[in-house]
């Protein structure tokens, strides 16, 4: 293929879309440190189908109107840093590509991909090689080769995988934490998943295309002309709905559901779960769902009819989109929990990322007036942090992270914005209490970034989580599902119970200048555990004072500060 049109580079964001989408789960586990919060994959997934939305308010056959929209949806739909190096990798593509085009040829490509390359380094404060980056800039250099030497568009892209897969494998070779730990990057092996879908989008027909995505595909996505759908469907009910409850079981909707239908997605935490699930008996779904809490943003949609109104052109905009949500964190959570005085406008105003009600009410309690739920494996989006901003009725505003994969999101949203922007970068729920109390309501927004950056670096942090595949930390063999125990990140301690741990890590932790300790208990951790901890910290270190309030975050036991 010589050239690509708007038609084509739709198919091939769609398939990379799904691709992305049928690996995530793989590309997650590529975490280095074997915690449950590997969520590079579900960050790119959801990145690229923030960014799909966009494109399909495209109107014309255009490849510049296409990629320009594609920029915009990435960019608002960016979730942790790997959804932002994406969502910059898109921004750079679109800029490297002449505008008003309605063809782009192979030179075009290795042009978008340098400039994507381009991109991506300039996003990065301080670019580490052994990354995304370094598979994407020897992906761009691949298809720049191809091109002079007058490869076609079809070429260029091949060239490109190509070269990216050679540089994922090497990135071991780079990074000596990956080798390390067995895996190539995580962040590497999601663009390559990326190309792959731009290859196999580029020259499918309609029955490639279907064997591909294991299901028919829709009209607007094939190159040929759809032939008139069958007039059975198997599994023909798209069912949708989000259960609110408490210590919902997952694994236990998945094992129910499985013989129910097909296309089954169930996503959440313990106390809201998103279901999606193509089946022939919805009432039998809703129904066995009903008993484990209460449903709502119930949607049931008939495919065949859908189908069929779609092959007479009416259908419309009722036309059933494969393209889910397919968030960690189902909508309703993920609205902004708002404290504000609307008769006064103040000074500087304040932002948090926060997982857990509990500690959503310290926050709160601290004086935050935007609470954005998110944290491991729930990372928000650039939009939602740009929608909190703009919600606090304040001139200026500060965002507290409180999670080292939320910081690069924080940074890009303060340049969407009108107001002044500061990011105090909290890499912790311990970091960000810390910074709060150093804020002062009445001092100007660089006063303030000032002395909370310098408050949050006065504690540390412990968090007591489970292992979620064995590896080696040190001198420290671990199993999978071991209880594991981290202070800044790094792994501290192990064993089988998370007291005993979160015991063991306090002793790296306290020294003589400690004053204060403070223990936040999770979501899966009951209140009563949570005290005896408490007690015995308060035996073993009489000069400090202990406090325990009940965090209610998710994943973790138990989350640890030290001041």
């Amino acid at each position: 293929m010589e050239v690509i049109t708007g038609l084509t580079l739709k198919n091939m964001l769609l398939a990379a879309s799904y691709q992305l989408d049928q690996e995530k789960d793989f590309v997650n586990a590529l975490n280095v440190f074997p915690v449950p919060d590997g969520d590079t994959g579900t960050n790119m997934s959801l990145t690229m189908e923030a960014a799909l939305k966009e494109v399909e308010k495209s109107t014309e056959d255009d490849i510049s109107q296409i990629t320009s929209l594609l920029a915009n949806g990435s960019l608002m739909g960016a979730r942790g840093n790997s959804g932002v190096i994406l969502s910059q990798f898109f921004r750079g593509f679109a800029a490297g590509l002449t505008k008003n085009k309605t063809t782009a040829s192979g030179k075009d490509l290795a042009r978008a991909f340098l400039e994507s390359t381009k991109t991506t380094y300039r996003a990065v404060m301080k670019p580490v090689e052994g990354t995304m980056l370094t598979v994407g800039r020897l992906a761009a250099d691949g298809a720049a080769l191809a091109a002079e030497e007058g490869a076609g568009a079809g070429q260029v892209l091949k060239a490109a995988l190509a070269a990216a897969l050679e540089a994922l494998e090497n990135t071991p070779n780079i990074l000596p934490v990956l080798k390390e730990a067995g895996v190539v990057d995580a962040g590497g092996q999601g663009l390559v998943c990326i190309f792959q879908g731009f290859v196999a989008g580029l020259e499918m027909d309609r029955r490639e295309l279907e064997s591909f995505f294991g299901k028919p595909v829709e009209k607007q996505v094939l190159k040929e002309a759809a032939a008139p759908p069958d007039e059975t469907l198997e599994n023909k009910y798209c069912t949708e709905f989000i259960i609110l409850g408490a210590n919902i079981d997952q694994e236990m909707i998945k094992s129910e559901l499985e013989s129910k239908g097909d296309s089954m997605i169930v996503v959440g935490d313990p106390n809201v779960i998103k279901v999606h699930l193509h089946t022939d008996v919805p009432g039998d779904v809703l129904q066995f769902c009903a008993g484990l809490g209460e449903l709502t943003e119930i949607a049931i949609d008939n495919m065949l009819l859908q189908r069929q109104e779609y092959s007479r052109g009416q259908n419309g905009s009722h036309e059933h989109s494969h393209r889910l949500d397919f968030s960690d964190q189902p909508e309703p959570e993920r609205e902004l929990s708002l404290i504000v005085n609307p008769q006064a406008v103040k000074g500087v105003g304040l932002v948090a990322v926060v997982p857990g009600k509990g500690l959503a009410e310290i926050f709160s309690s601290l004086g935050v007036e935007c609470i954005v739920p998110g944290g491991q494996t729930m990372n928000p989006s650039t939009e939602d942090l740009v929608k909190a901003i703009n919600t606090v009725n304040a001139e200026s505003v500060i965002i507290l992270p409180n999670n080292k994969n939320v910081i690069f999101s924080a940074q890009q949203a303060k340049e969407l914005v009108d107001k002044k922007v500061g990011v105090v970068p909290t890499r912790s729920v311990p970091q960000g209490i810390s910074a709060l109390l150093y804020f002062a309501p009445d001092q100007t927004l660089e006063d303030n970034l000032a002395a909370m950056d310098g408050g949050r670096k006065e504690v540390q942090t412990g968090e007591i989580t489970f292992a979620t595949r064995s590896t080696v930390a040190g001198d420290l063999q671990i199993e999978e599902r071991d209880i594991i125990g981290l202070v800044e990140g790094k792994i501290a301690a192990v064993g089988s119970d998370p007291e005993e741990v979160a015991v063991n890590i306090l002793e790296n932790m306290v020294n003589e200048e400690s004053s204060v300790i403070s223990i936040y208990y999770g979501a899966d951790e009951k209140e009563e555990a949570a005290q005896k901890l408490s007690e015995r910290a308060k035996d073993k270190y009489p000069q400090c004072e202990v406090e325990m309030y009940s965090g209610g975050q998710p994943l973790y036991y138990y989350i640890l500060s030290v001041e």
